[in-house]
């Protein structure tokens, strides 16, 4: 049965050549595990289809093998006898695993029940308990689910015609529905199978499938069977699936846990991608195997795999403490530790496939409190964290694009900062913590009661990443060159302390009341070391006159003290300042004394906007340097000491920029007051003083 994703089948992709196929099933066997069945005489009339008729397609083993060897993702099928009575449901399955059984692993699509026949011969009931102990099986042994296959009479009519109980469990013990529906077998080639659905012609196709709501539960859909391909000459069943490679790769095998207690992430007994494969059953009186017999390899799970972990049994904990792991998604229901080496997750949600990359029911562990210098690393796009559960962050490295937390009536999602963590943003792209869909509380961030240490890489985005649910418990302290935006009404306690890089408060979500106050608990202040301090205001109204007062009652201490201060090294050279846009934003920043446009730098352009307001009323931005509320000699005397100077990476210290307009202070101060409507002659003599403040004094001459 060769198959395509819903796009033209004449695209090569993959697989045949000029045919564009993706993947394909094989049939491995029919019957039951005893006896004899000869396709050739299906009614049995020399009477040598004995017992459960068990029959091995001797090409099996080597079509799969040809099959994954040209780039296709394959699947193995089993047709069951539930015609014959004394068959059962789980023989069937036992039948099906010793064949196909070794190929039932992540890397292959799954298994699938082909239920065709035994409407004459059981009641539905019957037919409904034989599908279900056929898939019971299956997942006793294997520990996944088949899918089925089926046409729109044995949907419909006997598996829809079974109790309401059996046709529910049915459904529940195969998620995986493939139809088979050929509305054109003239000419298979006009079904346009990128725009129809299987029940286009016949509304009751899918039986209880759809009963919950999903209108078009198929993943397949067997469209005819008259298609050709080029390399084949006869009739062949075509299939087409519903949605592209992100969905096929959905179809396939998923990684899962084959272990109760608890294991290594690396170990291979952890995983049914470890297991020894198991060697085809001849079985007596089969044709023998056709072809070189090779075994899939065992290994960890890899980058097409959906890990899951989870067992209903027991309550293991994984570990992951060294290597590089690449999977596609992760579904995590049992304890995980990343506790070192890395974990990426590389699914990107697409329309045809789920819209996050992995969900966590179940408490997650990045980093160790044990070894913090640890290295472990997450990166992962989307990620879902369910309620009342906690994504710790001890320490190490996190990627991500999104990370939403489930809400609840009474115990929402968070993350807790156990450590430090350093957080890039995935492809250079925002990231955000933002609320799941739901109602009820809000998930939060808690910094776990201590001041954490958040270092933030600089991507391409202008916001790296926005924290849009509360901070609460402890202080928290912004490194490296990324910006973070704050995005909700926080509530630590703690001082917001940047090292680098860019924090933005947004006040009409009130994120800044940990630091302005507001909000009815005391705020922690900012601790300005170095970066940039940014209240983002638009929606609401600029705190300016606020954060000039702060300043200006912090100024007599070194800005040691109050709301907006500084552990950094200040001295006589350096203060905090800040600028309003008037528009949106107010920035406080730790810089030079005289640097008015807060660009870390005291050149020019800082000398042109103090003239511009000497002798008058104005703000930092305007040249009032020591919150005196005017702009005047003292200013200008703070300014020169700084003039083209840097305050260099980290705070520590200034350097000297290379460059001014004329060559000399003077001369710029003088090209600067020529930019000044009006000069008055006050400020020309003034503003000559303080360039007798740049000069160096000649000694006295000794007496001869």
């Amino acid at each position: 049965m060769w198959n395509t994703v819903k796009r033209s089948p004449t695209l090569r992709v993959n697989g045949v050549a000029g045919d564009g196929r993706d993947f394909v099933y094989l049939r491995s066997s029919r019957g039951g595990t005893t006896g004899f069945y000869n396709q050739s005489d299906p009614n049995n009339n020399n009477g040598l289809n004995t017992l459960s008729q068990r029959y091995n397609d001797q090409y099996f083993a080597q079509n799969i093998t040809r099959a994954t060897s040209a780039g296709l993702f394959a699947g193995s099928y089993h047709f069951s006898r539930p015609d014959i009575v004394t068959n059962t449901g789980a023989d069937e399955a036992d039948h099906f695993m010793q064949m196909a059984g070794a190929w039932m692993r992540p890397g292959y699509l799954m298994p699938v029940h082909d239920l065709e026949t035994g409407d004459t011969v059981r009641t539905d009931d019957q037919m409904a308990q034989f599908t279900m102990d056929f898939s019971n099986r299956v997942f006793a042994v294997m520990g996944i689910r088949p899918a089925i296959y089926l046409n729109g009479n044995y949907a419909n009519n006997v598996i829809g015609g079974a109790s309401s109980t059996l046709r529910t469990q049915v459904v529940s013990t195969h998620p995986q529905l493939w139809i088979a529906r050929w509305p054109n077998e003239a000419n298979p080639a006009a079904i346009d199978v990128q725009n129809t659905n299987p029940n286009a012609s016949l509304s009751s196709l899918y039986g209880p499938w759809d009963d919950n709501g999903n209108t078009q539960p198929w993943s397949f859909w067997q469209y005819t069977a008259s298609g050709r391909l080029n390399a084949f000459p006869g009739d062949l069943d075509l299939n087409v699936a519903n949605g592209g490679i992100e969905f096929v790769k959905d179809q396939l095998v998923p990684a899962v846990l084959i272990v109760d207690a608890n294991a290594a992430w690396t170990s291979l007994s952890t995983w049914n991608s470890g297991r020894t494969p198991v060697a085809p059953v001849q079985g007596v009186g089969q044709v023998p195997r056709v072809g070189t017999l090779t075994l899939p390899t065992v290994r960890l799970p890899a980058s097409n795999d959906t890990v899951i972990l989870e067992r209903a049994a027991a309550n293991p904990t994984i570990t992951l403490s060294s290597g590089a792991h690449n999977i596609r998604k992760l579904y995590a229901r049992e304890t995980l530790h990343i506790e070192g080496g890395s974990l990426n997750i590389n699914y990107i949600p697409s329309p045809d496939s789920s819209p996050i990359s992995a969900q966590f029911s179940t408490d997650v562990t990045l980093g160790s409190t044990a070894s913090p210098g640890a290295a472990a690393s997450l990166s992962v796009h989307t990620l879902q964290i369910d309620a009342t559960r906690t994504f710790t962050l001890a320490g190490g490295s996190l990627s991500f694009n999104k990370i939403l937390l489930s809400p609840s009536a009474t115990q929402p999602a968070k993350i807790t900062l156990a450590g430090n963590i350093q957080i890039t943003p995935l492809s250079g792209a925002a990231s955000t913590i933002s609320p799941a869909n739901g109602t009820g509380l809000s998930g939060f961030v808690d910094l776990g009661g201590q001041q954490r240490t958040l270092t933030l890489l600089d991507g391409a985005a202008v916001i790296d990443l926005s924290i849009d649910l509360p901070v609460r418990n402890g202080g928290l302290t912004k490194s490296g060159p990324g910006t973070l935006r704050l995005n909700a009404a926080n509530s630590f306690a703690g001082p917001t302390t940047l090292n680098q890089g860019t924090v933005n408060l947004k006040m009409s979500a009130l994120a800044h009341q940990t630091v302005l106050g507001g909000g009815g608990f005391t705020p922690g202040g900012a601790d300005l070391r170095d970066g940039r301090l940014v209240f983002d205001y638009a929606g609401a109204a600029s705190h300016a006159s606020q954060v000039n007062a702060i300043l200006g009652a912090g100024r007599p201490s070194g800005f040691s003290t109050g709301l907006l201060f500084s552990t950094a090294l200040i001295d006589a050279n350096t203060g905090i300042g800040w600028i309003d846009d008037g528009l949106s934003s107010l920035i406080v920043a730790r810089t030079l004394y005289g640097d008015a446009d807060l660009d870390l730098a005291v050149g020019f352009t800082d000398l042109v906007l103090l003239a511009r307001t000497f002798n008058r009323p104005g703000v930092w931005a305007l040249g009032d340097f020591d919150y005196d509320g005017n702009v005047n000699f003292s200013d200008l005397v703070l300014l020169a000491r700084n003039y083209n100077k840097t305050l260099l990476a980290g705070g520590g210290g200034s350097g000297n920029i290379p460059f001014s307009p004329t060559g000399t202070f003077e001369g710029d101060w003088n090209l600067a007051l020529q930019q000044v409507p009006e000069p008055t002659v006050l400020s020309v003599l003034i503003l000559a003083g303080a360039t007798a403040l740049t000069r160096r004094k000649r000694p006295a001459k000794r007496p001869a």
